[in-house]
């Protein structure tokens, strides 16, 4: 069963990239996106990935879920058939008259008064339960924080001093404590297979507690409107074996690679000579901005603009260059007045900061 983020990838894939698609085909594109992210399933898929939890507390909710989908179910069936019943035994002849009434069945009255209150309270334990597992923060929680930013996330590991965007790693088996904030308005943090949301309100931390069983990819987005470009307001996250990710924090920590290059050290001189450094930082360098992402890895990352473009060379160019054009509403200014030699310059220095 492919995941949220293959059937992305293969809707990326085909379609061409955002700024050579007409406005009516980009909506048709977030649609398609967005239905495919709400879902994660195609037309032949049985369940979408909110039923299908990687965690231990969504798998909980899920649960639980699936329970009063089931009582319901059998609640339905049995008011159904003694419904039809009625209608069958009990309809009008010709003819007939009123039959005599009765005062009724007092063992039936205090059956069917009782039995909904102890399914009642069952489910309302099970419900309590599931809560205080969901809430629960586990022994050895590896801190992280989430910001929610118009229109894009950013992830702080306190204890690791690494700070990135839009791409959460974890290693897979490990608990987490996601404090979930946010920087300007109302967003919502929201995972499918983590099986459960946390809104990001201004002034105030939530907390979301999910451990990751497995390793994989896993594409999340915000989902309380929040903005003109809240549909491209995607989330990576990237859990993988503990190796693995240690491996990728002790990159994340190193400062920013020097230039490559006599043309990167020309692009980081670009950076460093533009309104570039006022908005975003790159650590090693004089660039210390903290209003856009941090940039000291960009070059690693999968993805531009919170999900709106695949990491390219190309697309990094189509987007310094105009960003409005791509992705109409975000607050980075364009740049369309940088020669081309420079542009080109920049692309190659941003690439190369891994």
């Amino acid at each position: 069963m492919p995941r949220v983020a293959d059937l992305v990838t293969s809707a990326d894939e085909a379609i061409p990239a955002r700024t050579a698609v007409a406005p009516r085909k980009r909506v048709a594109r977030a649609a398609l996106l967005a239905g495919m992210a709400l879902l994660g399933t195609s037309g032949c898929q049985a369940l979408p990935a909110s039923f299908q939890p990687v965690t231990r507390e969504g798998l909980a909710v899920s649960n639980l879920f699936n329970l009063e989908l089931a009582l319901s179910a059998l609640l339905f069936l049995l008011v159904a058939g003694v419904l039809g019943l009625a209608l069958v035994r009990f309809r009008g002849q010709p003819g007939a008259v009123d039959p005599p009434q009765t005062a009724g069945n007092r063992r039936l009255e205090i059956t069917w008064t009782v039995l909904p209150a102890l399914v009642l309270a069952v489910m309302f334990g099970l419900a309590v339960w599931t809560m205080r597992t969901v809430d629960a923060s586990a022994p050895g929680a590896m801190p992280i924080t989430v910001i929610g930013h118009q229109w894009w996330w950013e992830f702080q590991y306190p204890d690791q001093h690494v700070v990135t965007a839009n791409e959460l790693h974890a290693p897979a088996g490990t608990p987490l404590q996601l404090a979930i904030q946010s920087a300007d308005v109302i967003h919502s943090f929201w995972v499918p297979e983590f099986g459960w949301m946390r809104d990001a309100i201004p002034g105030k931390t939530n907390s979301m507690s999910v451990q990751v069983a497995q390793p994989g990819e896993f594409l999340g987005a915000c989902t309380q409107y929040c903005g003109t470009e809240h549909a491209w307001m995607r989330i990576r996250v990237v859990t993988e074996p503990r190796d693995q990710f240690d491996a990728w924090l002790q990159q994340q920590q190193r400062p920013a690679a020097a230039p490559a290059n006599a043309t990167a050290a020309r692009g980081q001189q670009v950076f460093l000579q533009n309104t570039c450094v006022n908005c975003h930082m790159i650590a090693g360098t004089s660039a210390q901005g903290s209003v856009g992402p941090d940039l000291t890895h960009v070059g690693s990352r999968a993805t531009l603009g919170a999900g709106v473009l695949a990491n390219s060379p190309e697309n990094l160019r189509d987007w310094i260059h105009d960003a409005q054009a791509v992705k109409p509403g975000a607050l980075m200014p364009n740049f369309r007045d940088l020669p081309d030699a420079d542009l080109q310059a920049l692309v190659t220095y941003l690439e190369g900061l891994q």
